[in-house]
């Protein structure tokens, strides 16, 4: 076994490359999804369709080496549940579970585009767009089926939520590692906050 000491610009322990791993106990090839993420290393900055079909292929790979996903499911505090699985500079790769009629709030991505694809469950994705004082408001929605998968551009506002009756699990990949997302409320929901 090699040492213990990370592999440079990750998160990822440097025993990792022997195939062993202790927080999702058994990836069927690390060497594997280790090259996708080098892969998409190189692709930094990503930008447009093309790098959102990679992401989402990257994103197909790690999910063939995850099978027991199951055990990372993290709890649901609050509206969801969320644990960061890998983080790097150029990548984060996230479990999220929302408990049955729970979503997360409106948000965007910063900077980052991003993926997602639903493991258990179903979700619906809706889409927003600011009106002209910077609230946001629908604009259409997608439903998402087991197995289904999302993107999520630059720029992209939205939702996901949960109208179902059973949790709902997904994995999401984003490139670069999120950060500076933004919430954003609606009218109605900030004007509560001031009465």
């Amino acid at each position: 076994m090699m040492g213990s000491q990370n592999i440079p610009g990750t998160r990822f322990p440097s025993y990792l490359i022997c195939g062993r791993l202790t927080t999702m106990l058994t990836i069927k090839s690390v060497e594997h999804v280790m090259e996708a993420w080098l892969k998409l290393k190189r692709q930094v900055p990503m930008r447009g369709a093309a790098a959102l079909e990679e992401l989402t292929e990257v994103l197909e790979q790690v999910r063939e080496a995850l099978p027991d996903w199951r055990r990372e499911v993290p709890e649901a505090r609050g509206p969801y549940g969320r644990r960061v699985l890998f983080e790097a500079p150029w990548a984060e790769l996230v479990l999220i579970h929302i408990p049955a009629g729970s979503a997360t709030c409106i948000h965007d991505h910063g900077a980052s585009i991003g993926c997602g694809v639903v493991l258990e469950g179903s979700l619906v994705n809706r889409l927003y767009r600011l009106d002209e004082f910077g609230y946001p408001l629908l604009r259409g929605e997608r439903a998402i089926a087991e197995g289904g998968e999302y993107a999520a551009p630059i720029g992209q506002i939205h939702q996901l939520a949960n109208p179902g009756h059973s949790r709902a699990v997904s994995l999401h990949l984003y490139a670069p590692r999120l950060s500076a997302s933004k919430t954003y409320y609606p009218y109605e929901q900030v004007l509560d906050f001031v009465i």
